[in-house]
C-alpha cells in the first residue's frame, strides 16, 4: 500500500516538474519575444532617422547645384513650404517657384546659371519620430553663401523647421518653414553699416517674383524668434530663395 502511495506521489511530482518547466519555457520564450521586437522597433527608428537625415541632406546639396526638379521631388504632393518670399502649397507650386524664383529660370531648366555659386548646408540636426513611425518633426539649422562672379556676395543663416512623411516606405518633406536669422554682406560680416549718405537709395522692397506665392508670409519676427533680441533687427528684403538675402544690422 505505501509502495503504491508513493508511486503516485513520484507521478504527480513528475507532472508538476514538466508543467512548471512548460511554464518557464513559455514565459522565457514570451520574453525573448517581447525582447526581439524591441530591438527591431529600435532598428526600424534608427534607420528612419537616418533616412531623414539623409532626405535633409539631400535638399540642401540640390540647393547646392541648382537641381530643382530633384529638390521638388522631395516633396510630398500635398507639401506646405513657408520659404521668406512667401507660402508655395502642393508639389506642383514648390515646383514652379523652385525654377522660377530660386533659379531665375523657367520651368525644366536645371542648374545654377553660369558664374552663380549658391553653397547651403544643412546642420546640426534634432529629429523626433511621432508614435506610429510614419511622420516625424526636424529641426536644422541652415548655413550660406551665395553670390555671383564680378557681382555680389552674402552670408545667410536660418532655422528649418520640418514635417516628414512616409509615402510608401520613403521618407518625404510635408511641410518646411524656413525662419531667416540673418544675411550679411560677404565683405563685411555682420557688422554695423556705415552712415548712410544723404542721396542713399531707399532700401530695397519685395521682389517682383516671377511666380508669385499663394499667400503672403507674414511672421512678427523676420528671424527665428530665437535669434531676435532686443538688441538686434532683422529686416527680409524679399528673399526669393531657401537662404535670407536679409540684412542685419544693430
Amino acid at each position: 500500500m505505501a509502495h503504491r502511495y508513493a508511486y503516485r506521489i513520484h507521478a504527480a511530482l513528475v507532472v508538476a516538474a514538466a508543467a512548471a518547466a512548460t511554464s518557464v519555457a513559455a514565459q522565457t520564450d514570451d520574453a525573448l519575444g517581447a525582447r526581439l521586437d524591441a530591438l527591431e522597433a529600435q532598428v526600424v527608428a534608427a534607420e528612419d532617422v537616418a533616412a531623414i537625415k539623409r532626405l535633409q541632406r539631400q535638399y540642401g546639396y540640390y540647393v547646392d547645384k541648382g537641381m530643382w526638379e530633384d529638390i521638388a521631388d522631395l516633396y510630398t504632393d500635398d507639401a506646405v513650404a513657408n520659404y521668406p518670399a512667401g507660402t508655395y502649397i502642393g508639389h506642383d507650386s514648390i515646383r514652379k517657384h523652385l525654377f522660377m524664383n530660386v533659379g531665375g529660370g523657367q520651368v525644366g531648366e536645371n542648374g545654377l546659371p553660369d558664374n552663380r555659386i549658391y553653397n547651403h548646408l544643412n546642420i546640426q540636426p534634432v529629429v523626433h519620430l511621432e508614435p506610429g513611425g510614419q511622420t516625424a518633426k526636424g529641426r536644422w539649422r541652415a548655413f550660406a553663401f551665395f553670390g555671383t562672379f564680378g557681382g555680389g556676395a552674402t552670408w545667410a543663416e536660418g532655422v528649418y523647421e520640418m514635417t516628414y512623411t512616409k509615402v510608401g516606405g520613403v521618407w518625404k518633406i510635408t511641410n518646411l518653414d524656413y525662419h531667416s536669422g540673418f544675411g550679411a554682406p560677404y565683405s563685411t560680416g555682420c557688422a554695423p553699416p556705415a552712415p548712410a549718405a544723404s542721396d542713399a537709395a531707399p532700401p530695397r522692397g519685395p521682389r517682383n517674383l516671377a511666380y508669385p506665392p499663394d499667400r503672403p508670409r507674414t511672421e512678427a519676427c523676420a528671424g527665428f524668434p530665437a535669434a531676435c533680441p532686443p538688441t538686434m533687427h532683422y529686416t527680409n528684403l524679399g528673399a526669393t530663395d531657401a537662404g535670407s538675402r536679409g540684412s542685419c544690422r544693430s
